[in-house]
């Protein structure tokens, strides 16, 4: 079952920010708890709210953060997917699939036209993520120096 977040849920979620934060960026370390809070903290702050999916024995398995965000270049607000997590035993179970399909869903119920996401070039969420219909939009390119 998919339902939006309660405060204990949201407390067990944010006990959680800083491997899921660190594991959506390919890393072990690059984020703090105190960062990833920071960044929780601010979407939800900002009227993002979190939903989950609850198993049969009532344990959250995953949840998405969603919230709204706006295109600077064409001044367009758009529904934003800020986290997508699916706790690691319950994984290949279409849990992600799910959540992302309740998210999309709930943008059109509050009138959006759009939703996007933001995903690292290798994170293997990507896949599921096109899968779905999400295409991208642009590319963010570094060189170290």
């Amino acid at each position: 079952m998919i339902r939006k977040a309660t405060n204990q849920d949201v407390q067990f979620i944010l006990s959680k920010a800083k491997e899921v934060a660190n594991e959506a960026m390919l890393s072990k370390d690059a984020i703090s708890q105190e960062q990833a809070l920071q960044m929780a903290l601010f979407t939800l702050e900002q009227k993002g709210y979190y939903l989950v999916y609850e198993n049969k024995n009532r344990d959250i398995a995953g949840w998405v953060l969603v919230g709204e965000n706006i295109d600077y270049i064409t001044n367009q607000t758009h529904a934003f997917i800020y986290e997508l997590y699916v706790l690691p035993k319950y994984r290949d179970l279409g849990i992600a699939k799910q959540l992302l399909q309740a998210a999309i869903t709930e943008s059109k119920l509050y009138g959006f036209k759009e939703i996007r996401l933001n995903v690292f070039a290798n994170n293997f969420a990507k896949e599921i993520y096109n899968r779905i219909g999400f295409q991208d939009l642009q590319t963010i390119m570094y060189k170290k120096l």
